[in-house]
């Protein structure tokens, strides 16, 4: 009775469903002048979305660029092709910063490669509700969530790209895979 009463204690501190929080809905525009809604359009596979809203987050978000760019669109690595992965790169334009959107949006366009045309969403709009759901309280800093294919988020990170990042999300990716 003693071994009973202890399986459903530790049972009670590891629930056997777990909630996976659902991405709330942002619309946004390519630098191909596409309109894109996530994570509904990336449904279907692993979706990774960093977002910024301010000038220092963006320095931050920047440094994830090459490595992502190199792993999951060049595929460099040499099991980079395996892993199928929807990429977007979001600066968030909310508040008095509205204005300047279509400024930006033409400088982002002539300075970006081509090739991330398609992976670069600018958002303009509030903000409340992802500070809220998302807990993006910093705003010096880029927050990054890696979406599953049913657009639930199943990480995240802030700040600055580290090598751990990328090891995280690749087991992540690699258990799915199996």
């Amino acid at each position: 009775m003693k071994k009973l009463g202890l399986i459903l204690l530790l049972l009670s501190y590891c629930p056997v469903f777990s909630y996976a929080q659902q991405f709330p809905e942002l619309n946004g525009k390519t630098l191909e002048d596409q309109v894109v809604v996530l994570p509904e359009d990336a449904k279907g596979k692993f979706t990774l979305i960093g977002l910024s809203y301010s000038k220092k987050a963006e320095e931050y978000l920047r440094s994830w660029f090459d490595p992502v760019f190199d792993k999951f669109i060049l595929k460099r690595g040499m099991f980079d092709d395996m892993y199928d992965v929807n990429i977007f790169f979001v600066p968030m334009f909310t508040g008095a910063k509205k204005v300047s959107f279509d400024k930006a949006f033409k400088e982002v366009k002539q300075k970006t490669d081509k090739r991330l045309y398609s992976r670069v969403l600018f958002y303009k709009g509030e903000m409340k509700t992802y500070k809220e759901s998302l807990g993006m309280t910093e705003k010096e800093m880029p927050y990054f969530f890696l979406l599953d294919p049913d657009g639930n988020i199943v990480a995240s990170y802030k700040g600055r790209f580290k090598e751990r990042y990328f090891e995280e999300i690749e087991e992540i990716l690699d258990r799915a895979n199996e």
